[in-house]
């Protein structure tokens, strides 16, 4: 029996047993996983196969996951959960799949050979340098939806992580990334990255407190846009943007435009549909510092909130759909080359990443953020800077962007979060 047909079958099951609501969902999927560690190297292939069925009706209902699929014939269980709403088709529009999603998966001697030349670069760009261990997952999925409200759906994804550990004698760094395949990654700039934040971290020390002039790097701004996803997304983000804005309802600086994409060109989990089978889009939730509309799925928009975006996102099909982004980003308006805008900072710093969690809290706004990077003096680094925070409120980090840059980067956060290098005032730098 083919999947689609699975999927029917467990539908008419359903019905058959007075389910008024029902949705089936799908999955199956493959990767090939290489580990380098101090105990030695692992590759391993491994396969998914899962389902999850939600049924019910708006009183009461049942949530039953499994692995394989389904049998259509077997006993469900009798509803005893939350009240079951299923959104109903909605015409997809225009969408072209992306060619890579059928890049075949790299092989094994094709995966070690990416690491130990990642081990290697590293070792050139940083002599005391050394990789003390690499995960890369290359993986590939396709999912199913069928509802009893006439919903049919299958997507596709293509998704390959990095996590990066790296040490020195006095220092230690991690950096994850994600691609839509793995023969994205590249070594030597890979090599670079991890180099950077090593020798800083080796060498830098906590300077005094300071409130000069901010550049974040692309991974600092993701952080803080991570942290702030609360502003953004869910019907409370509207209270909270009306306690960020100014008399003329403005909540940050003309160069602060903020967008969700789940159809982003490119993006690593761009898909047609969300993971309830709405049509995913464009949303812009702030323009030029002005708010557009918070980040909803499709039942809260029904309450009048604002359109509903596509945003429901499945961590596994063992879980329920849940609002979240795809692809966050601050898109650049007028954006500058990353070089300029250092030799454009008279005194200030260069925060290159974050070591640890950093913290906002959504009532007052307060945020927090652990940092390392350079000092900067007439445009030149001239020392490295650790042990040190960024702090201040979310208000004067918004309308503290003075310009962006053009090099917009993405990190696996909450979501694809993506950043281009900011130029901010307001904050202010302390020894931690």
């Amino acid at each position: 029996m083919t999947v689609p047909k699975i999927a029917e079958a467990t539908l008419a099951s359903l019905s058959r047993q007075g389910m008024a609501q029902a949705e089936v969902y799908l999955k199956e999927g493959r990767s090939r996983r290489y580990v380098t560690e101090p105990a030695g190297t692992e590759v391993g292939l491994l396969g998914e196969r899962g389902w999850a069925v939600r049924a019910g009706d708006r009183n009461c209902s049942f949530f039953a996951t499994g692995t394989g699929f389904p049998n259509p014939e077997e006993a469900w269980p009798e509803p005893d959960g939350y009240p079951l709403r299923l959104p109903e088709p909605r015409p997809l529009g225009s969408w072209r799949e992306p060619s890579d999603l059928d890049a075949p998966l790299l092989g094994e001697r094709e995966g070690l050979a990416l690491l130990e030349e990642l081990s290697r670069c590293l070792t050139e760009e940083l002599p005391v340098a050394s990789l003390v261990s690499a995960r890369l997952e290359d993986g590939s999925s396709r999912s199913w939806l069928a509802s009893s409200r006439d919903l049919r759906a299958s997507w596709r994804h293509r998704l390959a992580s990095l996590l990066m550990v790296a040490r020195t004698e006095e220092a230690e760094v991690r950096l994850r990334l994600s691609e839509r395949e793995a023969r994205r990654f590249h070594p030597p700039t890979l090599a670079r990255a991890l180099a950077d934040r090593l020798t800083v971290r080796d060498r830098g020390r906590p300077g005094d407190r300071d409130r000069g002039e901010m550049l974040l790097a692309p991974a600092v701004g993701c952080r803080l846009l991570s942290l702030s996803t609360g502003y953004w997304i869910g019907p409370e983000a509207g209270n909270r943007l009306r306690n960020l804005s100014d008399p003329g309802g403005r909540i940050g600086s003309t160069a602060f435009t903020l967008v969700d994409d789940g159809r982003l060109p490119g993006g690593v989990l761009s898909a047609p549909v969300d993971g309830e089978g709405v049509p995913t889009r464009e949303t812009v939730l702030v323009d030029e510092g002005r708010p557009r509309q918070p980040l909803l799925s499709w039942w809260q928009a029904r309450e009048g909130r604002g359109t509903a975006s596509g945003c429901s996102r499945r961590a596994s099909w063992r879980d329920l759909p849940e609002p979240g982004p795809t692809h966050l980003y601050l898109r650049p308006h007028r954006p500058s080359p990353a070089v300029e805008m250092v030799r454009s900072v008279t005194r200030g710093y260069y925060l290159l990443d974050s070591p640890s969690e950093g913290r906002i809290d959504l009532e007052s706004g307060q945020l927090t953020l652990p940092v390392y990077g350079f000092r900067l003096d007439s445009g030149r680094a001239v020392e490295p800077v650790s042990g040190m925070v960024l702090r201040g409120t979310v208000s004067s980090l918004l309308r503290g962007i003075r310009s962006v840059g053009r090099d917009v980067s993405f990190f696996p956060l909450d979501g694809m979060i993506g950043c281009p290098t900011l130029s901010v005032t307001g904050l202010e730098l302390v020894p931690s």
